[in-house]
């Protein structure tokens, strides 16, 4: 698969973009990293949890949408099987990286083998002149908002880390006496009981800086792996019947 690259006039002159609800690029992928705006939505749906980063220094919100490694239940058709979807899907076939580690300046990037990429339909991204069309601005308002709310969620992640407030668990779930039994490692949760024992100081200091809610939203979307439990089940059941 050919990495994404940097978006030109010259080169992109006559591209457009068709929107899609099409989001089985992400079929292999279990769990979806998220941004703190998505909390309040997605757990109605998912369990949101966290996991480390590459480096294993930071923590990294994810909605959980299947329990086997490699299986999206909800992105393997085309028909998208929930009722809303995380904030950054939306970026496709765009992605936004900085220049460098010493600059703010950042670079668009898009993906030349994308599906909702065409010569002859869809929105186009420059004129004629080759400036840019008022869609690709606001494509480029909506990545800079992502962006920009992906910053601060990794600041609300380092506030958990400092605090001490994630604790690892290994989920084993189970729908059914006659399902496998799934196991889940290297996933954290918010610990309600360090979170309990927090001074009123640090507490209200946490309220003042947003986290409280987003840590009830959290605790709140557990609730959903019961749900994504049944889904996994019936998948599987499904997958046994067709072999």
């Amino acid at each position: 698969m050919a990495l994404p690259v940097p978006l030109q006039k010259d080169r992109h002159a006559n591209l457009k973009v068709t929107e899609s609800g099409d989001y089985t690029r992400y079929k292999d992928l279990h769990l979806i990293p998220v941004i703190t705006q998505d909390f309040f939505t997605l757990g109605a749906e998912f369990p949101v949890v966290f996991v480390k980063d590459s480096n294993g220094e930071q923590f990294v919100p994810v909605a959980i949408m299947g329990l086997r490694e490699g299986q999206n239940l909800f992105c393997q058709t085309e028909e998208w099987k929930a009722r809303v979807i995380p904030i950054r899907f939306n970026n496709a076939p765009f992605s936004l990286v900085r220049v460098d580690d010493t600059s703010d300046k950042i670079a668009i990037l898009v993906d030349e083998e994308s599906s909702m990429l065409s010569q002859t339909e869809g929105e186009p991204l420059f004129k004629a002149d080759g400036e840019k069309t008022p869609y690709l601005e606001q494509r480029m308002d909506l990545m800079l908002k992502s962006a920009e709310q992906t910053v601060q969620t990794e600041a609300i992640c380092k506030i958990f880390k400092e605090k001490d407030l994630l604790v690892t668990q290994q989920l084993q779930l189970q729908h059914r006496q006659d399902s496998p039994r799934y196991n889940i490692d290297g996933v954290y949760t918010v610990d309600e009981k360090k979170l309990n024992a927090l001074s009123d100081e640090e507490f209200l200091d946490l309220r003042k800086q947003g986290v409280i809610p987003l840590i009830y939203a959290h605790l709140s979307s557990l609730q959903q792996l019961r749900r994504v439990s049944e889904m996994q089940y019936e998948a599987d059941k499904a997958a046994e019947a067709s072999a």
